[in-house]
C-alpha cells in the first residue's frame, strides 16, 4: 500500500465520481449541458463527476479539469482531475471508462502521486514518486517481454503493425496507460495530437513507478507543463525499446 499523504483526498474524490454516477438517472449521461473549457460540449456524465471532485477540494490546491478549465487558488501545486476519461463508452453503455486524478507543481515530470479508478470495474490504480505503483493496493510492474505482444493504439493500420503484436483499441487513455502499468498491456500508442495533460498526468506516474516509458512524438520522454493547451500525442510501453518500435511503425 502506498503512503503519500495526498492518497486519501484522491480515493475519497474517485469514491465521489463512482458514487454520483451510480446514482445518475438512466440514459443521462449523454445529456449536452453546456461548451468545456477544453472546446468540446460538456456531457451530463462529465458535468456530474466533475462537481463531486471540487466539492471535496481542499484550501489552496489549484485545479486543472476538462470541464471547469484552470482554477487559481493561489496554491503551489495542481490537481489535474479528468473526472471521466472514456465518455463516448460511458454515454455508449461500453464498460470502460475511469475517473484520473493526480498532483502535481508545474509539469508532468513533477506529479508527486497519481490515481486512476475503472468506474465499471472498481480497479483503482496509483503511483506515487519514488514508491512504485499498485493495482487495488498490490505493487505492479509492467510485463517482461515475450513472444507475443498486446498494444492499445489509436491509429495505427493492420500493415504497420510490428511483428507479433496484437491491437486493441479501448477508447479511454488513462485506463489504457494504467494496464500498460499494471502488466495487463505491452503498450499504448496514440499517434494523433490530440490528448492533453488531463488525460494522462496520473497514467504517466504510474507507468514510470511500474518500470515503463511514456515518451513523445521526438522519441523523448513526454514532459508538459500542467496545462489544459497542449494537444499531443504519446507512446507508453514496458521498455524503451518497443515504445520506440511503436513509434518507428506509426
Amino acid at each position: 500500500m502506498l503512503s503519500h499523504p495526498d492518497l486519501p483526498l484522491l480515493r475519497q474524490m474517485a469514491g465521489a465520481v463512482s458514487q454520483v454516477l451510480t446514482a445518475a438517472p438512466p440514459g443521462s449521461f449523454g445529456d449536452e449541458l453546456r461548451m468545456g473549457a477544453d472546446g468540446t460540449p460538456t456531457k451530463h456524465v462529465d458535468e456530474i463527476a466533475e462537481k463531486a471532485i471540487l466539492e471535496l477540494l481542499p484550501a489552496g490546491l489549484d485545479v486543472v479539469s476538462e470541464e471547469a478549465g484552470a482554477i487559481d487558488h493561489g496554491g503551489e501545486r495542481v490537481l489535474v482531475v479528468d473526472p471521466v476519461d472514456g465518455t463516448t463508452n460511458a454515454v455508449r453503455g461500453i464498460p470502460f471508462y475511469c475517473v484520473s486524478l493526480a498532483i502535481g507543481k508545474r509539469t508532468l515530470a513533477d506529479v508527486e502521486v497519481g490515481l486512476v479508478l475503472n468506474l465499471c470495474t472498481g480497479d483503482i490504480y496509483e503511483g506515487a514518486r519514488g514508491e512504485g505503483a499498485t493495482r487495488n493496493g498490490r505493487p505492479v510492474r509492467v510485463r517482461p517481454q515475450g513472444k507475443q505482444r498486446v498494444v492499445a493504439t489509436s491509429s495505427m493500420r493492420p500493415e504497420e503493425t510490428p511483428s507479433r503484436a496484437v491491437l486493441r483499441s479501448f477508447g479511454a487513455s488513462a485506463l489504457e496507460m494504467a494496464l500498460v502499468g499494471a502488466g495487463a498491456l505491452d503498450g499504448y500508442h496514440h499517434a494523433k495530437p490530440i490528448l492533453r495533460v488531463i488525460d494522462v498526468a496520473a497514467a504517466t506516474l504510474i507507468v514510470r513507478e511500474a518500470g515503463g516509458v511514456v515518451l513523445d512524438d521526438k522519441g523523448g520522454d513526454l514532459d508538459l507543463p500542467l496545462t489544459l493547451e497542449p494537444r499531443f500525442e504519446l507512446t507508453a510501453a514496458a521498455t524503451r525499446e518497443l515504445a520506440l518500435e511503436l513509434r518507428g511503425a506509426s
